[in-house]
């Protein structure tokens, strides 16, 4: 137990979910929270079958919409939640502090004229934000959700395509190899041995590039940032990121990635790995 637990934020990293069960029961060791960070693993499924999201194990699970996410918004996110508290103290937090749907008032002589609420009248509770997405892309989300199965299917025959093509290379492997049935399939995550190869990761990126092939690192480890260096963190710590991270390379994955391009992205690669 560690009573400095104050929250549990498990990252269900590239859309493949995280042992929730696990997590919960931790956390209920160190009677903390939990805060499922899904922004990779909207259409996602728990072991259980059940959707990411649902906060069976957690208190929220936030999602993301950014442009590059399984559904097309422009920008924004979600967050779900089962706790009443918590979903009223959300909907102040994102709108200034104001909550205009079924908060109480607190001032009531100026909420009120002849015991009838004045139309006008509102009251900030608490120090809040403006988090609100647009009316547009509210719209826009509301759509592409009709479709996230569509596109979650779409995006798992690629993932299945890439794992026939990459499991057996030597110098080069899928990074998720287990549960993938389950996973939001934001990421396409390859580890490749670049020393092995003689290659740095810039000089292959840069091969890609030559043709037409792009990709992405996904992520720098947090201690390696500067701020986080400058509060006492060293990334020779945690040599497991380290490790992930001097091998890890993106490649396309995207709905709209079509079979003769994706097979492009494996032969290209492939005759990089060889």
């Amino acid at each position: 137990e560690n009573s400095n637990v104050k929250a549990i934020i498990p990252v269900h990293y590239a859309g493949l979910p995280c042992d929730m069960v696990r997590i919960r029961e931790s956390a209920e060791k160190n009677k903390a929270l939990v805060i499922e960070d899904a922004a990779h693993a909207l259409g996602g499924r728990y072991e259980d079958g059940g959707r990411i999201g649902n906060c069976k194990h957690s208190s929220m699970t936030t999602f993301s919409f950014h442009p590059v996410k399984a559904i097309a918004a422009g920008e924004g996110g979600l967050i779900t939640t089962n706790d009443p508290v918590l979903y009223k103290r959300l909907l102040r937090l994102r709108s200034h502090g104001i909550n205009k749907l079924n908060d109480s008032f607190v001032i009531t002589e100026q909420a009120f004229t002849n015991n009838m609420p004045n139309p006008w009248y509102y009251e900030m509770l608490e120090l809040g934000f403006n988090y609100r997405m647009t009316d547009i892309q509210s719209a826009l989300a509301c759509s592409q959700l009709k479709k996230l199965d569509k596109f979650i299917m779409r995006r798992k025959q690629l993932v299945e395509n890439y794992d026939l093509a990459f499991t057996d290379l030597e110098n080069c492997k899928p990074a998720q190899t287990v549960s993938k049935t389950k996973s939001g399939n934001h990421l396409y995550v390859l580890r490749i041995a670049f020393k092995a190869l003689g290659m740095s990761r810039a000089v292959f990126m840069g091969k890609l590039r030559e043709n037409g092939i792009g990709s992405q690192v996904h992520y720098i480890p947090v201690p390696a940032q500067p701020y986080y260096r400058s509060m006492g963190f060293d990334p020779s710590q945690f040599p497991s990121a380290q490790d992930f991270y001097s091998e890890a390379l993106s490649i396309p994955l995207y709905y709209d990635l079509s079979d003769g391009q994706q097979e492009h992205v494996i032969q290209t690669i492939k005759k990089l790995v060889s």
